[in-house]
């Protein structure tokens, strides 16, 4: 049966702006409904997340066509939050009431979901300079290492690895895994890098923790003042972040701030600092960041790890010391940080992120804070209430797990509806301040890498006690290639900025940690793959400003078409993802890795340029 009543909120005739708005932005809601109801009255409920407040606006009649009636109505919201809205159609003998489906059009019926408004705040901005660029992500430990004569200073037992590109160690039992090994990757190596990594097109590094600790993932910080030693110095960190912004890269930190490690000067468990731990004295100074129950072997700690003792963000010692005007923000800044990513942001109090972005702006008002949250930000709920992340006062964007699985989904399902309606979710509910320098992967050193992903995508995973010698057959091998073609492509067509987790530039596989996180071997690398990052890298660093612009996507001849577009210039990618070549017939197509003019293999794409 035809519809008759139309309303599609990710459409400009019916709701505009598109998307999520600013407080007292004026926002337009426009609904055509069919001359049967022509003696009714429709109206919007609009309601705040926590149901404390309701609003009311009665749609007026603006004109009328052969088969519609059109109704429009506009207001603006006052008070930043998360709203959701409704709309109900009261006729001379019932009530109709209307939801939403998965594409944001109207259907009538009860106990439909609702339609999402986020309002935030109307100063909310991100830096500019991070707009239109590329991060590369690098697990310190594994990426490159030069000159290694630091060796001392480390207080805890360390294995040093000679076998660069070896397997690391591991043991199944998770509660007594301690990542001891060190392949002794440092700051010097990343420093001799740097002209590899700006080929790519980076403008922005993404460092996992550089701060002492005892394992070699060092997310169980020991001192958040010092670099670790097997890492460098703190003179070594400056000097890359200035060799770095030479090359127009800036380079941001991994903030662990939830918990510290036990082996710490904090924690002092075993006693090998010469610091008064909140482990060996009531009268430590760092005893108020920590909870302890029964006794001092019985406290707090992260997902039950009894080598990460959780903090106290709240208490104001800690908070002092993080956020303070000479505290933990500041002092890295200082030596050229350009932002952070905050490690299980989810398990942050809003007040500690609000502390933190207080302090890194006025520090840097270009600095940039980038929260890990594996769900939709603005629906985030973490205990026991909703997450205020992307409204202004906290984090400027977050890191994409969402669209990472959207894109895996799209090429295992072939999905194209399905894949749009994910995407358009996001860039819905998302401010666009944020989704402008939104983290956008494929891989990190928590998931898969992702050309195993790929390959793997008809096959199941091998057993645990498999996984550290595990690669792709031949055959897994070559389709994953050109899966990875297409879902790279797409990657940075996308709103926000694409990550490239080190290696998967050059073909690396891996299972998960601590396989997706192996030496980087040059000596193996794709060149095929290493020739298609660095052509989409100057893509974009040809056209920063499109890919800053204007976002449309959708199917079109049974292909997924995304458009980026600013000013009179734009770039077009068709993507096939059908189990049949496709020959389509534009006369502006340009041929990208191969495929010729206007033919599009099997998991091929074209993109086009012009101009409006």
């Amino acid at each position: 049966m035809e519809n008759k009543i139309l309303f599609c909120s990710r459409n400009i005739e019916y709701k505009t702006p598109f998307g999520a708005i600013r407080e007292f932005e004026k926002v337009r809601f426009t609904i055509k409904m069919s001359n049967d109801y022509k003696d009714d009255t429709i109206a919007l409920i609009l309601r705040s997340d926590d149901y404390k407040d309701t609003f009311k606006y009665i749609l007026t009649k603006i004109a009328t066509d052969k088969d519609f009636n059109i109704y429009t109505t506009e207001f603006f919201v006052e008070k930043k939050g998360l709203y959701f809205y409704r709309f109900e159609i009261y006729g001379h003998t019932n009530t109709l009431f209307c939801g939403r489906n998965s594409a944001g059009e109207l259907d009538i019926g009860d106990f439909l979901p609702e339609w999402q408004l986020t309002v935030y705040d109307k100063n909310f901005k991100t830096p500019r300079n991070f707009k239109g660029g590329i991060m590369y992500q690098i697990f310190p430990d594994r990426f490159a290492k030069a000159d290694i004569t630091i060796k001392d200073g480390a207080k805890n037992e360390r294995i040093i690895r000679e076998d660069w590109g070896g397997t690391p160690d591991f043991i199944y039992n998770t509660q007594n895994y301690t990542a001891t090994d060190f392949f002794m990757g440092n700051i010097k190596g990343i420093i001799e890098k740097l002209p590899y990594i700006k080929s790519l097109g980076t403008t922005v590094i993404y460092l996992n923790p550089i701060f002492e600790a005892a394992s070699n993932h060092r997310y169980n910080t020991a001192d958040y003042t010092k670099v670790d030693p097997f890492l460098g110095t703190n003179e070594d960190f400056k000097k890359l972040c200035e060799k770095a912004k030479a090359l127009e890269i800036e380079i941001i930190l991994d903030g662990v701030f939830s918990h510290t490690g036990d082996d710490s000067i904090y924690f002092n468990k075993y006693s090998h600092y010469p610091s008064n731990g909140a482990y060996n004295s009531d009268n430590s100074p760092y005893k108020s960041w920590y909870t302890f129950y029964d006794n001092k072997d019985i406290y707090d700690c992260w997902w039950g790890f009894k080598t990460l003792p959780n903090v106290r963000e709240t208490d104001r010692k800690y908070l002092d010391f993080i956020t303070g005007p000479h505290g933990v923000l500041h002092k890295w800044q200082e030596l050229g940080a350009k932002g952070w990513r905050l490690d299980v942001a989810d398990e942050l109090p809003d007040l500690f992120i609000e502390r933190l972005r207080t302090r890194v702006k006025e520090t840097d008002p270009n600095a940039l804070i980038i929260g890990e949250v594996w769900e939709d930000a603005t629906t985030k709920l973490s205990y026991g209430s909703r997450r205020k992340f992307l409204l202004g006062d906290e984090l400027d964007t977050v890191m994409n797990y969402v669209w990472k699985d959207s894109i895996i989904k799209l090429l295992k399902t072939h999905d194209v509806d399905g894949f749009i309606n994910e995407i358009l979710e996001i860039c819905e509910n998302y401010p666009r301040p944020c989704l402008e320098v939104l983290m956008n992967l494929l891989s990190t050193h928590d998931t898969e890498r992702i050309l195993t992903v790929l390959g793997l995508y008809t096959s199941e995973y091998p057993a645990k006690e498999n996984s550290a010698n595990f690669s792709l057959s031949d055959e897994q091998y070559k389709l994953a290639e050109k899966l990875l073609l297409s879902a790279s492509t797409i990657l940075y067509f996308l709103p926000g900025i694409p990550c490239v987790y080190y290696g998967d530039e050059i073909g690396m596989q891996g299972l998960k940690d601590p396989y997706n996180r192996v030496c980087f071997r040059e000596d193996m690398q794709n060149e095929f793959l290493l020739d298609h990052f660095r052509r989409l890298g100057k893509l974009r660093a040809n056209n920063k400003g499109i890919f800053s612009g204007s976002f449309e996507i959708k199917k079109e001849h049974a292909l997924l078409k995304i458009t980026r577009a600013f000013g009179n210039k734009f770039l077009k990618l068709y993507v096939n993802l059908n189990d049949y070549d496709v020959t389509i017939y534009r006369s502006n197509i340009k041929g990208y890795r191969g495929f010729q003019n206007n033919h599009l293999e099997q998991y091929g794409f074209i993109i086009t340029e012009g101009k409006i």
